[in-house]
């Protein structure tokens, strides 16, 4: 049973959009749609310790913490910027890389798997892909110009390589989600679906190979979601997540991959554990963590297990 075992007030005067937790759990961070990024430590949660960053100039649509071996906090915000921080001996997090190249509001962020180095993905509403990575010290970037008519909303990296190349899935405003193989700077799409009859709002890579050898789920703007499934990354198998709930918004798998959770426009969370290549199973732990909200036109982009493996 899930529980809440800590609370606090933030000094957030606008709608909380992101949140997330450091590998070791020793920060909370989250950023808001008044353009602040509150860093607060675990051990002392509280908005008087907190630490703010006012970097960006409008909402700040999602923070993220690298592995702890790069050390790194990025953010992506309505301004168009993608911003990557350290902290210095005294403990300050200082600005080591800025990118301005976006035409439009940046819209999500994902650090690839550590092991392929420092990378991290930026999508944009202006329809592309930029993929930042760092080199003895310096920082190079390539692009995926034209990734998704009209914006791209979401971007998620794999953990499995193929052909010892990384993969990245990414879902848009024409209703399409793509798969991006890429090394070198050079990125091509092996796959790409169906019109899906809704913008693609969300989605989660499984970070573990299950049934399939490739999972990962996505959720769209008319509150369907499918979990997909494939051994090659070539050929998918779609299973729809309670059809007849249309009331989704988020998904998100838990660090080993056993659970899928789906956040519901009522702040409501249900989690799901897959029985065989056909058949999710509602593990009827609902958590409910906040009185139900009007959520109408709100974006959110909380991940329910930020914390938990």
């Amino acid at each position: 049973m899930l529980s809440t075992i800590s609370s606090f007030e933030t000094r957030n005067k606008r709608q909380i959009l992101s949140s997330d937790i450091d590998y070791y759990n020793k920060y909370v961070c989250t950023s808001s749609a008044d353009g602040i990024i509150h860093i607060f430590e675990s051990d002392k949660p509280d908005m008087y310790s907190a630490i703010q960053l006012q970097e960006h100039v409008g909402p700040v649509w999602q923070v993220m913490f690298s592995h702890p071996k790069f050390g790194f906090l990025a953010s992506c915000g309505s301004d168009c910027k993608l911003i990557v921080r350290k902290t210095n001996d005294d403990g300050e997090w200082k600005i080591v890389y800025q990118y301005d190249g976006h035409k439009s509001s940046t819209t999500s962020i994902d650090w690839a798997p550590y092991k392929s180095g420092a990378i991290i993905a930026c999508s944009s509403a202006d329809g592309t892909i930029s993929i930042h990575t760092l080199n003895n010290n310096e920082w190079s970037v390539s692009k995926i110009p034209n990734a998704h008519i009209n914006g791209v909303n979401c971007i998620n990296w794999s953990n499995q390589l193929l052909n010892n190349h990384l993969l990245l899935v990414s879902g848009g405003n024409d209703n399409k989600i793509k798969i991006w193989e890429g090394q070198l700077g050079i990125w091509n799409a092996m796959y790409e679906s169906d019109n899906q009859l809704a913008t693609i709002k969300d989605i989660s890579w499984n970070p573990t190979p299950g049934l399939y050898k490739h999972i990962f789920a996505s959720c769209a703007s008319n509150g369907r979601v499918f979990v997909w499934g494939s051994d090659d990354c070539c050929d998918w198998v779609q299973i729809e997540i309670d059809p007849e709930n249309k009331q989704k918004q988020k998904v998100s798998f838990s660090r080993f991959g056993t659970v899928l959770s789906v956040t519901m426009n009522s702040y409501a969370v249900k989690l799901w554990k897959q029985i065989d290549k056909q058949t999710w199973m509602c593990m009827e732990r609902n958590i409910t963590n906040r009185k139900t909200l009007d959520c109408q036109d709100k974006s959110v982009n909380q991940d329910i297990f930020a914390a938990i493996a």
